[in-house]
This record gives C-alpha cells, sequence and structure tokens, in this order.
C-alpha cells in the first residue's frame, strides 16, 4: 500500500475543507498566489522512549509515520496530523499501564530539514491495587474463584491492557474446566485512581449452566473403527464438563495422523427440567473426515562428500483399521544402503502411549569405517503432556565393523531411552520454538562383556522475524559424550563424527575430528552448531544463508576447542507441490592443507504424494 492510500481521514477532510474555503489555511513556507508549492519532506522523531519495542508501538499508530515517504502539501497540515497523532499515542501509553503519559508534538526546522518530533513524557506506570472477581446475581458455583495472581495479575503488577483482557481469557477458561462451557464476562471495570497512582480492577462472570458430559457421538468415519476412537476419549459420561479434556481429546486425534479435519462441539440440552446447580447432560459431537491413509515418498540427492544418493518409502497409517502405522524405507548412496521396517502400534495399554517395532540392516562403506549391521529393537513412547515425550525400550545390534584394516564383530544389547521437549506450538513453533532432545543408550556387549553409554544432546531452534514474515533463523546445538570407555571398546560405526551436510558443511563427511594420516577414526565426544537464514525471495523461490561449526574428540569430553572447525556458504530453495529443490555450497574457514577441497556442493530433491 502506498503512502497515499494510508493519509487517515483527518488528513483528508482538512485537504478537501482548504479548497472549499480558500484562504482559511495559512499558506506554507514558499506558497503564492499562482504557484505550486514545493514538497514538504519531513523525518519523525520520537524523543522520551528508550524501549524500543514501545517506540515502535508509537510509530505504528502515527499516520505522519506511515506517510514518512510522501511529501505533505504543507506545514500547517502536517502539525494538525501530527497533534492528531499525538493522542492515539497517549492511548498507547495508557495500555502499557502509564495513565498519567503526555505526548506533545511539535516541527523543528534546521539546515532546511522538517523534523515531526514527539516529545513522549510517559510519568509512573500505575501498578495494580485489588483484583476482585465476582458473579452474576444470584449465580452460584462450587469452588473457589481465582485470585489476580492465577490471572497473571498480581498486586503491584503494571495494570496493561494486554495483561488485562488476557486474565479475563484465562478466567473464563478457569470456569470452563470446571464445568461452565458457556461463561461470559458480564462486566469488566478498571478504575484509576490518579490520587494513589494505582489501577483496581473487577471482572464480574456469568457463569452460564452447569454441563455435565452425555453420550458421545462419532460420524465421518470410513476406515477408521469407531472402537479405536473411543478408546481416546478422555472423559467419561456423567462427569462434569472440562475444556481440557475436550482439547487433550483433539491432541490425541490429531497425534494419529488419520484425519485431515476434526471438530468437537456440544450437542442441544434435553428438555428434562433441572434445579440449579444440577448439571445439564449434553451430549458431545465428533466430526472428523479421514485423509488418505497411504503415502508413497521418493528423495534424491547429490553431495561431493557423498556422491549421488536416494530414497523410496511407502506408509500406511491405518493398516487394520485401528490407527496402526507401518513403514517400509530403502536408501541408497555410493556409500552407505540401508533398509527400514517400522511398526507403531497406538494406544499401547494407554491412550497416550504406543509400541514401534523396528528392523534396519544397514551397510557403509565410508573413509572412516567399512560397517555392516542389522538392529532390531522395541520401544515404548508415552506422551507425558503435549511437548514432552518419553521413550524406553530394548535393542540388539549385531556389527561387523573394519577399520584401518583391522575387523572386528560386535553382538551389543543396548536399552534406548529418549526425553523430547518441545517449547512453542505447532506448524511448527509459530513464531519461535525449540525442539529439545536427549538420548542416552547404554550398550553391553555380548562379545567381550563390556559395558559403555552414549548420550548425546540436541535443541534445533526457530525463528520467524516480526514484521519480516519472509525471513526465518533455524538454529541447531548438539553435545554428545561416551565416558569411561577406550576408543576400542566401541564399534567405529557408533562413535562421533562431524562434517557434511547435516553437521558441518564445507568440509567433506566425517572429515572433522581425530585422524589417523587423512582417515577419520571418530571420537568419543562432540560438539556442533549451526545458525541458518531462511529468505524468501520471489513466488516460490527462497535463498538460505548458514553458517555450521564443530568436531568430534578424542577424549570423551570436548577439550580442544581450537580443533572447532567453521564452514560458512548459501544456497537457493524452490518450492514445488511436490517438495522443494535445494542447491546449497559449503566453503571451510578452516581449510587444512592436504585434507579440505575448497568447497562442497550439495544437491537435495523432496518428492511426496
Amino acid at each position: 500500500m502506498n503512502g497515499k492510500c494510508r493519509r487517515s481521514p483527518l488528513l483528508m477532510f482538512v485537504i478537501v475543507f482548504s479548497h472549499l474555503l480558500p484562504g482559511t489555511l495559512i499558506p506554507a513556507r514558499g506558497e503564492g498566489v499562482g504557484v505550486d508549492p514545493p514538497p514538504i519532506w519531513y523525518t519523525v522523531v520520537i524523543r522520551g522512549v528508550s524501549d524500543s519495542g514501545l517506540r515502535k508501538l508509537l510509530r505504528s499508530v502515527s499516520t505522519v509515520a506511515a506517510d514518512e515517504d510522501e511529501p505533505s502539501p504543507s506545514e500547517y497540515l502536517l502539525g494538525v496530523i501530527a497533534a492528531d497523532d499525538a493522542g492515539k499515542m497517549e492511548k498507547v501509553l495508557r495500555s502499557r499501564s502509564y495513565y498519567s503519559g503526555t505526548v506533545r508534538s511539535r516541527l523543528e526546522s534546521e539546515d532546511d530539514k522538517l523534523r515531526v518530533v514527539f516529545i513522549v513524557d510517559k510519568g509512573t506506570a500505575f501498578p495494580i491495587s485489588s483484583v476482585s472477581i465476582g458473579l452474576t446475581s444470584p449465580a452460584f458455583v462450587g469452588f473457589a474463584l481465582p485470585d489476580g495472581s492465577e490471572l497473571g495479575l498480581g498486586k503491584g503488577d503494571p495494570a496493561a491492557a494486554r495483561a488485562i483482557i488476557a486474565a479475563g481469557a484465562k478466567l473464563l477458561d478457569y470456569f470452563q474446566k470446571r464445568g461452565y462451557p458457556y461463561a461470559e464476562i458480564a462486566a469488566r471495570r478498571v478504575v484509576v485512581d490518579f490520587a494513589r497512582q494505582a489501577v483496581d480492577i473487577t471482572f464480574t462472570v456469568a457463569p452460564g449452566e452447569l454441563v455435565a458430559f452425555g453420550e458421545t457421538s462419532i460420524s465421518g468415519l470410513k476406515d477408521v473403527e469407531e472402537a479405536y476412537i473411543r478408546r481416546l476419549i478422555p472423559w467419561e459420561k456423567g462427569r462434569m464438563y472440562n475444556s481440557a479434556l475436550i482439547q487433550q481429546f483433539r491432541n490425541r486425534l490429531g497425534r494419529t495422523g488419520l484425519f485431515t479435519t476434526v471438530a468437537v462441539s456440544l450437542g442441544e440440552k434435553d428438555s428434562s427440567p433441572k434445579t440449579p446447580p444440577s448439571p445439564v447432560s449434553l451430549p458431545i459431537l465428533v466430526k472428523v473426515r479421514e485423509r488418505f491413509q497411504h503415502t508413497f515418498g521418493l528423495t534424491g540427492g547429490y553431495s561431493s562428500d557423498l556422491g549421488f544418493g536416494g530414497s523410496v518409502s511407502w506408509e500406511d497409517r491405518n493398516l487394520f483399521g485401528r490407527g496402526e502405522f507401518f513403514r517400509l524405507k530403502l536408501f541408497g548412496s555410493e556409500q552407505l544402503y540401508t533398509a527400514e521396517g517400522r511398526f507403531r502400534l497406538g494406544t499401547f495399554l494407554h491412550p497416550d502411549q504406543s509400541l514401534e517395532l523396528a528392523a534396519q540392516p544397514v551397510y557403509e562403506d565410508t573413509d572412516a569405517y567399512k560397517s555392516y549391521r542389522i538392529r532390531g529393537s522395541a520401544v515404548i513412547e508415552r506422551e507425558f503432556a503435549e511437548s514432552f515425550t518419553v521413550s524406553a525400550g530394548l535393542a540388539l545390534t549385531q556389527d561387523s565393523v573394519e577399520q584401518l584394516e583391522q575387523g572386528k564383530d560386535f553382538t551389543l544389547l543396548s536399552l534406548p531411552l529418549n526425553a523430547q521437549v518441545r517449547v512453542g506450538g505447532e506448524q511448527p513453533f509459530r513464531r519461535a520454538g525449540a525442539l529439545i532432545s536427549l538420548l542416552g543408550e547404554p550398550y553391553y556387549d555380548l562379545h567381550d562383556e563390556r559395558f559403555f553409554f552414549k548420550i548425546l544432546f540436541t535443541t534445533n531452534l526457530l525463528y520467524h522475524f516480526p514484521g519480516a514474515s519472509f525471513l526465518s533463523a533455524v538454529g541447531r546445538v548438539s553435545f554428545g559424550s561416551i565416558p569411561e570407555a577406550s576408543p576400542g571398546e566401541v564399534p567405529a560405526d557408533l562413535r562421533f563424527y562431524a562434517g557434511g551436510s547435516n553437521s558441518v558443511r564445507g568440509y567433506a563427511y566425517q572429515s572433522v575430528g581425530p585422524l589417523a594420516g587423512k582417515d577419520p577414526v571418530g571420537g568419543r565426544s562432540l560438539f556442533a552448531c549451526s545458525l541458518e537464514f531462511d529468505l524468501e525471495i520471489i513466488g516460490d523461490f527462497g535463498a538460505a544463508f548458514f553458517i555450521d561449526g564443530g568436531s568430534s574428540f578424542a577424549d570423551d569430553l570436548p577439550d580442544r576447542w581450537k580443533d572447532v572447525l567453521w564452514g560458512t556458504g548459501g544456497g537457493l530453495r524452490y518450492f514445488t507441490p511436490i517438495g522443494p529443490i535445494g542447491l546449497d555450497i559449503g566453503f571451510p574457514l578452516n581449510k587444512r592443507k592436504g585434507i579440505d577441497d575448497d568447497f562442497q556442493v550439495y544437491v537435495s530433491i523432496a518428492q511426496i504424494f
């Protein structure tokens, strides 16, 4: 939207009024009869505010700031609009609890440069003195009402408008979790006492009817069995309505991956009379739409370190009609061949628990080692909260490894343990978020009767820049350790390596870490980090810029930080309906003579349909 389209109604009124009543406005500098006035260019300055966030908010309500890239017809009109903007800014101050704050506007000219100056005096933020919560008469509820601190309005906190509005939403949620789905804020009163410089807040709630869960009806099912869906319902008929249980049910249905839409609502109440506070039993209506249950996937790529590679996969998310998940995947490249079969049984002994059985044969022939292993595992995963998941299981691995022309066989019994925490929301983390994972796996070698333990901590971060939806940042930090074990006790293909497309870009695969000559041998600890900026350019085209750093280390803790190598680079992205196509080039910033190339190239193609 250009500057002309953004002009306020007040400005347009003044301009039209000046044409209807000529001579009523004072001519600006340089204006004369029959002479077009020169354009009035200006800049906007806000004084008295050190908080960058508040300053940005004040600018956002200013018309003269929004039209700063367009000239004004005259200084007089500019002053009129600036005075109007000052009033808007005072409302912003009041919304931030600065109820005595003032904003003055004036025009300043220096060296033929005109400035619109807003002088802000915030005053003192008025604190909350009291928070009262009442009910509409003759309403009655059978539980204690929350206090202000439970709603985020603690005594002494600034009485900001955003916090007061959020407290109202929390108050309704408080009632909806205790049997009152139709609760409403009947009145919200905010009294500002300028003598005490304090704020008193009163909420009055109309609870509505007390409701209990009635019969649950489910519609829209085709291939999914209704009995499976009913096992996911967290409430019982006759229990008091609780909005948290409704959300928990929605989350369980969403995690199955079986539906494109899920709607859960209250039905109509029955006509039988009830005596308050006796609950009204209402039916729960569940409407779903099933998604296509099969996915066929193809991926392809090329990198300087691994050569050409690709995969083909097939998955069925509803194998026997009760949400059973099965996936078969084959992957091949010049250095790695693997097959993977996974079967997951949902609602295993608990609605929030699953059992996954997996088998994976792998053949690797890299510069670090040559290995053939086959691993079978059974893992139980339990979600204890929407963002907290824990898994534990049992695995058996038969491994044959050759490194530096020496081969050895291992038969490993292990207990894979994993805890995962998500901070932020879905898609994938709204504006910002993190995915934190802690993997620990104790191994026991049945051949040599030796024990070792491997631990890996990883944090993935995502941030979408506010006001710049085209720009996002992705970060990753990893730390690993295999304590109290000699390198010979740990199979070469289970040690830590760094370098390559999923690690430190710009360096060859597995090459960053301990070396025997030019051959990588892996380490007992790992540190790696990455920061990437993704930029949407035009339509489906985008670009990425990254810097990576890391290394593996011979000891069980990183001890030689000077061995950390850094790489940087960038690439292009093209987003297609069947997946993204990417081209990246990475450059080593700590190039080692005779070991590292000048650059590495990475091409990726993903197709899912």
